[in-house]
Parts: structure tokens; C-alpha cells; sequence
């Protein structure tokens, strides 16, 4: 091999090694600064009755979240909200959330918000970016700085949140499926 050549081989490996190390996980955030997904949806003509919408979010609610479940709903008929408190269970964590959705006319907003990781008995709220494990080294105490130990905790903490992303994003896009299939139904 010549030596350019080796040379742009370990570059390239120095990089790929570093991605890992720099790679944060960045989630939704709210204007406060707070994780916060937000999705508002248009269900069919966009005309329909907020009490019919309503009724359609608290059957799903009542179908994703069974008794059994450790969710607690709490419906608001009055001003057509519907709110949940969950978890998802990934890994070992616990991470509680908080779903607000609230019925209008012809649309609904669906809010999941209060992400807080538990492992262990140890709580922590979700943060809006993972943390990298420069910040994690920066951090740690002169004794405790073992490079791939911290690497391989914030290689941890990043694939969590990519985790938790999905976990939402799977939970607002599986209310979505069930309103609009049921708005469709509705119109025809």
C-alpha cells in the first residue's frame, strides 16, 4: 500500500470511530424547551362533531391502554380531552410519559409530553439531546475517566433515546391510523 493511501484509510477509521463518540440523539422539544411531541390531525372533511371525535379517542385510549396496563386515563367530556399516563418499557428502563389529546371540531391534537426515565429506582427526565460522551468525560471525575466506559454509556443513552423516539412516534402514528380509518369509514 502506498503511503496516501493508508494514510486516507486511517483518517477514514479515526472518523468512523469518532461519529460514534459525537453521536447525540436530538428529540422534539417544545418552545420551553421541554421534550414534547406534537401532532395535529385533519380527520376527513374536517367538519365533523368534536363529541364524535371524542368518543373516537377515548375508544382507542380504552383499547391501547387496558386495565390491566399500568396507564391511568382520565377523561374531560366537557372540554373534550383525554388524558393518559403510561410508560413504555424498554430494556430495563421504565419511561412514564404524559398524552394529552384533545378533541375539536373535525380534528384533534395529541400532545405526549413529562418523559421521565426510571432504572433501578432512579429517576431522570428525558432531556432533549442524548449526551455525548466528550460532555460525559468532561463531567467525570478524575478517577472515574475510563474512555470506552464513558463512550460505551453514551453509545447507551443515545440508542435510548432513538428507543424512545420510536416509542412516540409509534404511539401518535398508531392513534392517527385509528381517527383517520375511522373518518373515512365515517364519510362514505
Amino acid at each position: 500500500m502506498s503511503p496516501p493511501f493508508r494514510m486516507r484509510i486511517t483518517v477514514l477509521f479515526f472518523i468512523l470511530i469518532s461519529v460514534s463518540a459525537f453521536a447525540q440523539v436530538k428529540l422534539p422539544t417544545s418552545e420551553t424547551g421541554q421534550v414534547q411531541y406534537q401532532e395535529i390531525v385533519r380527520l376527513g372533511d374536517g367538519k365533523g362533531p368534536a363529541r364524535s371525535v371524542f368518543d373516537q379517542i377515548r375508544t382507542w385510549a380504552r383499547q391501547q391502554y387496558p386495565m390491566a396496563n399500568e396507564a391511568e386515563l382520565h377523561y374531560d367530556q366537557q372540554h373534550g380531552i383525554v388524558f393518559v399516563r403510561s410508560l413504555y418499557s424498554i430494556g430495563n428502563y421504565s419511561i412514564r410519559y404524559t398524552l394529552t389529546i384533545e378533541a375539536r371540531i373535525g380534528r384533534y391534537r395529541a400532545t405526549i409530553t413529562d418523559l421521565v426515565a426510571e432504572q433501578g429506582g432512579l429517576i431522570q427526565p428525558v432531556r432533549s439531546v442524548s449526551t455525548s460522551a466528550d460532555e460525559m468525560e468532561r463531567a467525570a471525575v478524575d478517577s472515574v475517566k475510563n474512555s470506552s466506559l464513558i463512550k460505551q454509556i453514551a453509545d447507551d443513552q443515545a440508542e435510548l433515546y432513538r428507543q424512545i423516539d420510536t416509542a412516540c412516534r409509534d404511539t401518535l402514528a398508531s392513534l392517527k391510523q385509528s381517527l383517520t380509518g375511522w373518518a373515512t369509514k365515517k364519510d362514505d
